[in-house]
């Protein structure tokens, strides 16, 4: 089965706006497998201080978790990838229907995915690539950032490659620096951007783009 790319701005994906283009596509589906390697330095220097954010009862499990559950996952399907661990997280990988990557810094977690040996076997992958935010951006060819409490100035990243030809925006709210940065994205990339709002993202599968929930197209 060739990769499919779901691209979105946070854990709401359980909402109606997504539910009615993933429903069918996570029905029946076994074994996801969550990469939180977004974190900031701040939040995550070892394994006892990932699994407070990570962890069963961690600051962040709950809120991850919660949107694989309404579709009818059960806890035991949903396995963490804890860099921390000395697990065979290639096996990991292996063994998994889907990969989805939590929010943070892109590029934090293709440094660690890079550390961990693993960017090939995720460019590899042939299930279902997912992610939020920094999860979604980290699959683009190339993406921009908008200034934020994380990154003072603009810039042009390098991602994956998982998908091409696209920027995204995410988080959108139509300020006025959101705007300046993706037309200057559009302009320097020459690719349409995805201005994706809160209840907004992209799902690409066998060739096709489909916009889910709000999202506006600048071109």
């Amino acid at each position: 089965m060739p990769q499919t790319n779901v691209l979105l701005n946070y854990y709401n994906f359980d909402g109606d706006w997504a539910r009615q283009y993933l429903g069918d596509l996570l029905k029946n589906l076994p074994h996801v497998l969550v990469l939180p390697l977004a974190y900031r330095e701040s939040q995550a220097t070892d394994n006892d201080s990932w699994l407070s954010v990570y962890g069963k009862g961690g600051e962040k499990y709950d809120n991850i978790l919660r949107p694989f559950l309404s579709y009818g996952y059960g806890e035991e399907d949903i396995e963490w990838l804890n860099p921390y661990d000395g697990s065979d997280h290639l096996a990991q990988i292996a063994k998994a229907k889907m990969l989805f990557f939590t929010g943070g810094m892109p590029e934090k977690a293709l440094a660690r995915l890079e550390k961990l040996g693993l960017t090939q076997a995720v460019k590899d992958f042939d299930g279902i690539v997912a992610g939020a935010s920094a999860g979604a951006m980290l699959q683009l060819d190339t993406y921009h950032i908008t200034p934020d409490e994380d990154y003072d100035s603009y810039g042009i990243w390098y991602g994956l490659g998982l998908v091409r030809g696209l920027d995204i925006e995410v988080h959108y709210l139509a300020s006025d620096l959101q705007k300046q940065c993706s037309r200057r994205a559009a302009r320097e990339l020459n690719v349409p951007v995805y201005r994706m709002w809160h209840e907004g993202g992209l799902l690409l599968s066998e060739g096709k783009l489909t916009v889910m929930g709000k999202v506006e197209t600048l071109r």
